[in-house]
Parts: C-alpha cells; structure tokens; sequence
C-alpha cells in the first residue's frame, strides 16, 4: 500500500494576516471581493487566453481523452455517460461527498470509524467535490487507503493548503491566495500509483466522478475520474490532479485552475473553479437511475456532507461586508438543502433507499484558523465516533415530512439535526 509522505512545513517567514486566515473572516473576504467586480481596479487581474466559441467549449474534452467531461444539465446526460451493466444480485451503491474545506475531516473520519464498524460497504459510484473530491478517490478505493485518508485531514495546516498573497497586490490578481502548497499536497496524496488503483476499480466497473464548475459556460461540469486515470493518454495522471485542485479552488480565495482541452484540434484553455460553487453535492440519481435502467429496493444511495445543515445564530452587524457575507452563507445552506431534499423525494418516488450523515447541530464549532490540526482532529475524532455508529439518517431533516411526524433518527439515537438524545 502507497503511503503518503507528510508534507514538510514551510518554514520561509510570511507575513501575519490575522483574521483573514480565521473561516469567517474568509468568508467576509470572499464577500468584499465580490463588491469589488464592480470597481473598475477589479479589471487590471487578466488571464491571457486564446477566444473561442461557447459552441466549441461545448464539445470540447481533454487531448486523447474523449467522453471524459459531461456537463451536469446536459438533457441527454445519462446517454452520453459511460456506466457499466449492473451486476445480478449486487445493489448499486452511490456515496456522494459534499464541500466544506477543512471540514472535510469529518468526512475522513466517518468513514474510516465505518470501516472499523465492520460494515462500510464497497461502492459502485463516488462523486465528491471541493474537499470532497479529494476524499472520494479514497473512498472508492476502500478501507486499505484509510491511513492516507486519516493524514490528509490530521496532519496538514493552512501552510500545506495555500500562501494569502501580499494584500496591496490582491486588487491586480485573480486571488487572495496562491495555491502551490495545495498543488504539492495533491500531488504527495493522489500519487501515480493511486490513479492506476482508480483506473483498475474502472476497468472492474465501478466509477468515480469529480465535479468542477466551468466559469466561461456555467454550469457544473462532470469529470469520469476513472475513465481519464485509465486511458492511455501521456498526460492522464496532471490532468486527475488538475482537476481535483479545480474542485477545490474556491473562487476569489484561490484562483482559477486552466484546463486544456480541445474541439477538433483546437486547443481551448477552460477556466474551472470549486465545484461547489454551484452544487454543494454532486448527487446525480439520474445516474444511478441510467446504471441500473430502473431504480428500486436495488438501489442504495448515501449523502455525507462535511458541514452542519443549518447555520448558526449570529447577531449580524450593520457593515456591508457583513450583510453580505451573512446573504452568501444563507444561499449556500439553501442550495445544500435543496440537493439533500431532491434527492430524499427522488430516492421516496423510486423506492430506492436513503441514508445522509452531516455534523450535528450541537456541534460546537469556534472560530478558527483555517486547516488548524487541533481543530481537525477533533472533528476527524467526532466524525470517526459517528461512523463506529452508523450514525445514518433515513430522511433530510428540513422540510418536516408531510405525514407531520419527526423526522427519523439515525441509528445512533439522534434528533431531527442529528443532535444527541
């Protein structure tokens, strides 16, 4: 088994940038940035790229990769996607990994306090994006990779993940922050070797998929991790990594990842950032719906999503960053929660069956630095007791279902948000 080495902290001296580093006040920073496009300094930061065509984007796909990228609102999408026949007697598995940056140590947890439990089970589709693409491969592969899983989000800082650049220069770039160290830290986990593991588990049928959001045609885009990790093309093993830095670069944080494709012989450089800008889940029944040819009791589908489900109570104040940063994490606990329910009323309409797992409500969780390891071991620690439990739910905890009783608790004897009793 493939061991990861622990990246070697950087020891350069770097200047101090206090609250910016702390998760809400990136949040804020995030906020201020997007009141910036609107000034005309925001125009001096510019990517040098060749025009094209929203038709040619498109068609586009990667050099030698052909039907590797889908795009998610694609009418004909299960059509084009590449699924296996599903095998007689087995159910169909899909585990869907939600965002949440370092919050991902929940996730890791989870699933690895699962396999202690004796009954994770192997999956037939994985789709992360953000910080769950870069779980997903593990989760795929299985319980042999739970080391490497457990170091990715107990033994990394912020100066593993990315470098805030000087703040006079934020206005000219396309970021707060450069993503170097992250390239590295990829790079150190999904080795060579684990993408030939992915493109074997491929070959035997099972299927892993990445979600990234295109920003010159929006709309989430679809990447077949395991059909590009098992094709013969020279560049496979950049362009697994490349796409997993893009689901993860958070606009305005981090900058955009180019992605080289191309449309008959035309090379076109595609501009993609965190997939869960748009989709927090990348939770497709559609494509459980295409493997199987018809859903039911044969069908198994599993939400972890690496955050709570609701947010906090804070008192807002009255400053336009504030305001703003507030509208933003409103938007994005509403979009979590419409994918969580569609795909509750879609598993209920289908007879297929439900399971989401997410981080409590009384979970206490402070303000902190980003990547803190006091901080993700203590939730890699509460997620690792959760999974030892099957601590499952078997519906979403908002709306109330319509018969008007509670929703139902999970195995580990919790309330509605996932609160002990």
């Amino acid at each position: 088994m493939i061991r990861p080495k622990v990246l070697t902290m950087i020891t350069t001296k770097r200047p101090t940038y206090g609250a910016l580093t702390r998760s809400r006040g990136l949040i804020r920073l995030f906020a201020l940035f997007v009141l910036a496009a609107a000034l005309p300094l925001a125009g001096c930061a510019t990517i040098e790229r060749e025009p094209f065509e929203a038709v040619q984007v498109e068609a586009a796909q990667p050099r030698d990769m052909p039907r590797v990228r889908y795009w998610a609102d694609a009418p004909d999408l299960i059509q084009q996607m590449s699924l296996p026949e599903p095998v007689d007697g087995e159910p169909l598995r899909l585990l869907a990994l939600s965002g949440g940056g370092d919050k991902g140590a929940y996730g890791a947890g989870f699933l690895n306090g699962w396999t202690q439990s004796g009954k994770r089970p192997r999956f037939s589709i994985v789709t992360g994006v953000s910080t769950g693409a870069l779980i997903a491969p593990f989760a795929l592969l299985g319980s042999d990779y739970d080391d490497e899983m457990k170091a990715a989000y107990t033994q990394i800082t912020s100066d593993d993940v990315f470098e805030m650049r000087f703040p006079l220069a934020i206005p000219f770039s396309s970021s707060a922050a450069t993503t170097g160290p992250l390239e590295q830290l990829i790079a150190r986990f999904a080795t060579d070797a684990v993408i030939d593991a992915v493109a074997e588990e491929h070959r035997a049928g099972r299927r892993l998929f990445v979600g990234t959001v295109n920003l010159d045609r929006p709309g989430n885009a679809i990447w077949d991790m395991g059909a590009i990790a098992a094709s013969d093309a020279p560049d496979r093993y950049a362009l697994f990594r490349r796409i997993l830095l893009a689901s993860s670069s958070v606009p305005v944080l981090f900058p955009p990842v180019l992605i080289e494709t191309q449309v008959e012989g035309r090379p076109i450089s595609e501009l993609h950032v965190d997939g869960g800008a748009i989709a927090t889940l990348l939770a497709s029944p559609s494509v459980a719906e295409g493997q199987t040819g018809r859903a039911g009791a044969q069908t198994e589908l599993y939400l972890l999503v690496n955050g709570k489900m609701a947010g906090e109570f804070e008192m807002i104040g009255g400053s336009v960053p504030d305001i703003a940063a507030r509208t933003i994490d409103v938007i994005l606990f509403a979009s979590l929660q419409d994918r969580v329910n569609s795909a509750y009323v879609w598993s209920q309409g289908n007879g297929a069956a439900y399971h989401l797992t997410y981080i409590a409500q009384d979970y206490k969780i402070e303000d902190h630095d980003l990547f803190a390891q006091d901080f993700m071991q203590d939730l890699y620690d509460y997620g690792l007791e959760r999974g030892r439990n099957a601590a499952w739910q078997q519906r979403p905890p908002f709306p109330a279902p319509e018969d008007g009783s509670e929703s139902d608790q999970s195995e580990a004897g919790e309330d509605a948000l996932g609160n002990r009793q």
